[in-house]
């Protein structure tokens, strides 16, 4: 069993096969990460459709801090994704960045799925990083 770090953010068969999860709006055509019950921007009570949203992006800007708090390591680093088949923008933790010195705006990145650790009820919590593409030997489309 397991359960994600931010609620709505996961999805996916089983512990080892997990996809960021969103929402689409049919009325204005939105589409939101994590994924809500309704829009917010339509502000109506018309439930919206959950789906798999992709696990590569685009790397807009990011930030490469040299302190971090507890439980994450050094150099700490975050950015803005843009999500492939037109997947909205995303807030992330970067990862497998070594000293940050190799990131720019512009590289392609791949989702990766993390343990968290365990809560009350003994199951794992799953959270969502993305990392550079090139740093798992993948070729960008």
């Amino acid at each position: 069993m397991w359960i994600p770090e931010v609620p709505g953010s996961l999805t996916g068969k089983d512990i080892n096969n997990l996809h960021l999860q969103g929402s689409h709006c049919d009325t204005c055509g939105r589409t939101f990460f994590p994924a809500r019950k309704n829009c917010p921007k339509c502000m109506d009570n018309k439930p919206i459709t959950s789906m798999m949203l992709s696990d590569l992006g685009t790397l807009q800007t990011y930030a490469v801090a040299s302190v971090a708090p507890p439980g994450y390591e050094v150099p700490h680093a975050q950015g803005y994704i843009d999500l492939d088949d037109q997947g909205p923008r995303i807030f992330a933790l970067l990862s497998d960045i070594g000293d940050g010195s190799g990131l720019k705006t512009g590289d392609r990145m791949i989702l990766k799925v993390v343990e968290r650790g365990m809560d009350p009820e003994n199951r794992k919590i799953m959270g969502y990083r993305f990392r550079p593409l090139a740093s798992v030997g993948l070729k960008s489309k």
